[in-house]
């Protein structure tokens, strides 16, 4: 069972240095899918054994074979976050029985994929202040289909909770879009500065229709609990002013996978 447990954070990290590519060159104005990786102070191209999620960063000693000048710590920690994921996804939602049926195959890529895209939400956020739409809408994609794939097999067993009904996400998505888009477009006016992007109100419908009611009013109080705590010693400590902008998709995101794996 640990060497499952092992071979699944392998699996999870080499994602993870693929969404390394996906936070990062759209920021940059560079192609995903096209393109060799390269380092980004001397701009060699990296060979295979320069990619090994993890390894590589350990082998080198956390700097560039070429021009030795330090690699992001951003790459590894990704990595290591993305494998770390895959690992809980398979504790959470792999069945106890141990077989594998058609509703546990489907349970298990929807949340390996949507965790996967929500990481990408965290760190583009954190990194560049950016949500893409196409990450946000692409969750939104797979998770609607996931529902509709358990709606219509409603005597599937799904691996470790049963699915609540389906306007039950449906409507925790459209009312907590709603409220912050409420939030959006009135905090300009109250507080004289954005409070928010739009991007955060399509982020929260993503959590509703992911989590549902009661978890989604959880993981938002947990957002905004966390969020408040954070700039609070921000400020403290003179990282950042009282009208300084802090993103809000890391504290909506991390809130939602507390709620998802430990969520009543």
């Amino acid at each position: 069972m640990l060497l499952f447990y092992i071979l699944i954070f392998i699996f999870g990290a080499f994602i993870g240095s693929f969404l390394n590519v996906l936070i990062d060159r759209p920021a940059r104005g560079e192609t995903v899918f096209w393109g060799s990786s390269h380092c980004e102070k001397c701009n060699h191209k990296l060979v295979w054994n320069d990619l090994i999620p993890l390894w590589s960063y350990i082998r080198l000693g956390g700097r560039c074979r070429y021009c030795r000048s330090p690699i992001p710590f951003w790459l590894p920690l990704v990595e290591l976050a993305t494998g770390l994921m895959f690992v809980l996804i398979t504790c959470f939602f792999s069945p106890l029985s141990g077989e594998l049926s058609l509703i546990n195959i489907a349970t298990l890529l929807h949340y390996y994929l949507v965790g996967s895209l929500l990481l990408v939400i965290f760190f583009s956020d954190l990194k560049y202040h950016l949500i893409y739409d196409s990450i946000v809408y692409l969750a939104i994609g797979a998770t609607l289909l996931y529902r509709l794939f358990c709606f219509f097999m409603p005597n599937a067993l799904p691996i470790t909770h049963y699915p609540l009904p389906i306007t039950n996400y449906l409507f925790s998505a459209f009312f907590s879009a709603a409220f912050f888009y409420l939030l959006y477009a009135l905090g300009p006016k109250i507080f004289h500065q954005d409070t928010m992007g739009f991007g955060d109100v399509k982020l929260v419908f993503l959590m509703g229709l992911l989590l549902g009611y009661p978890k989604i009013i959880i993981a938002l109080y947990l957002a905004f609990l966390t969020g408040a705590l954070v700039g609070v010693i921000l400020i403290l400590v003179k990282k950042a002013e009282r009208r300084s902008q802090i993103a809000f998709g890391p504290f909506l995101v991390g809130a939602t996978f507390i709620t998802l794996f430990f969520g009543v």
